[in-house]
């Protein structure tokens, strides 16, 4: 958990650069980014906790080998579900701000979780405790390495 924590921190080091953005880069600025990542913070660990046993249906494709295996996103490639995706405009630094507390505490609840619990991603199927732990981890260095793109 602690590389997600330290994740979580790099996002509000970006977050507090002000919404920035660079459209060679990503079409969305960082705002956006960080919104998503601290989503998807939120929303796995919570489908863990509520997974049962019969929902879980596994998924072998070539795409999830790669990246689980290599650690690495292709960028453009991928569409978020609505639930994880901000939507255009501002974010109230209120709502940003709550969702990093959640999002912290979503990260610490991932320790307490029983081994077989698990989380059914749209491309992926269902992903153990252990390998949605390290999808976390995938997801948030793919956009933080966007984010350091577009400040660089």
């Amino acid at each position: 958990m602690k590389k997600l924590e330290a994740q979580i921190d790099e996002l509000q080091e970006f977050y507090q650069m002000g919404d920035l953005s660079k459209a060679q880069v990503s079409k969305s600025g960082i705002y956006w980014h960080v919104d998503h990542c601290l989503r998807i913070l939120e929303a796995v660990p919570q489908a863990l906790a509520s997974s049962t046993a019969v929902d879980y249906k596994p998924k072998n494709s070539f795409t999830k080998f790669l990246i689980m295996t290599t650690g690495w996103i292709p960028r453009g490639k991928g569409r978020a579900p609505k639930y994880v995706t901000p939507k255009k405009g501002n974010i109230p630094e209120t709502v940003i701000e709550q969702r990093f507390e959640n999002a912290r505490q979503q990260v610490n609840t991932l320790k307490d979780l029983e081994a077989d619990k698990h989380f059914y991603h749209p491309l992926f199927g269902s992903l153990t405790k252990k390998k949605a732990i390290k999808f976390l981890g995938i997801h948030t260095h793919h956009h933080l390495k966007i984010l350091r793109d577009m400040v660089a």
